[in-house]
């Protein structure tokens, strides 16, 4: 197993688990986590465009198709459980958010998608973007000290990169042996609440700054919007 090079907090957690996903079309062969959530047709919110350029993804799974809004916050619900009910099993996905008032847009690139597994993902294709207020163009943030951990999928939280870099919604009580997953016992995450340090699994921002959020690492949301593709949904 190849190691995971994040930094010596994460060595010292006991249990390693790795992701059996190794590309977007490993759920289709191989051995895979028993879960019991089964997919669902969805109703898209088709009146949602897209607050991004398909540039963005080019170089992603999600290149040529046509992408649709799975999950809106603000209709939907905040609560963790309601971003698995419209979340999981709609493939690679693309993570749009903005904190209080509208005043700040980010998001990032999940090329594995979720499935509420308790498990993580070893990937480079997974990043992490945001907007400056002069920009049509978002800035990427890639993957960095390794594919380790790129990606957390915890039936209990939101999207979650990495260890650290942007938990959205994550479980309300902390997550107890890092990689071995969340406690069981704890809370379903509040998807209002995001956290940010960059550094360790994802690139600085451009400034340095080691907060997607810039200044802070804890912001309050207004919204979360997931968009994917109908068509890869559909092989599930």
């Amino acid at each position: 197993m190849a190691s995971c090079a994040i930094s010596n907090p994460i060595h010292s957690f006991k249990i390693l688990k790795r992701s059996p996903y190794n590309s977007l079309f490993g759920w289709n062969s191989g051995e895979k986590i028993d879960n019991p959530r089964s997919p669902q047709k969805l109703v898209y919110h088709d009146d949602v465009q897209l607050p991004f350029s398909l540039s963005l993804v080019n170089k992603t799974f999600l290149k040529g198709r046509e992408l649709k809004c799975c999950y809106k916050a603000s209709i939907d619900g905040f609560s963790a459980t309601k971003f698995h009910e419209r979340c999981d099993f709609q493939g690679p996905c693309v993570i749009i958010a903005y904190t209080k008032d509208m005043s700040f847009k980010f998001g990032g690139f999940s090329p594995e998608g979720y499935r509420s597994t308790d498990d993580y993902y070893d990937t480079f294709d997974a990043f992490l973007f945001y907007w400056l207020d002069d920009s049509d163009e978002p800035i990427v943030l890639p993957k960095v000290g390794g594919s380790g951990a790129a990606l957390f999928d915890y039936a209990r939280g939101g999207p979650q990169f990495g260890a650290d870099g942007l938990l959205i919604g994550p479980p309300l009580a902390p997550v107890m042996g890092g990689f071995a997953g969340p406690d069981t016992n704890s809370g379903f995450g509040d998807l209002r609440m995001a956290k940010s340090r960059l550094g360790l699994s994802y690139a600085k921002r451009k400034d340095g700054k080691e907060s997607i959020f810039g200044d802070e690492s804890k912001v309050t949301l207004d919204d979360v919007l997931v968009f994917c593709s109908p068509y890869i949904a559909s092989l599930y």
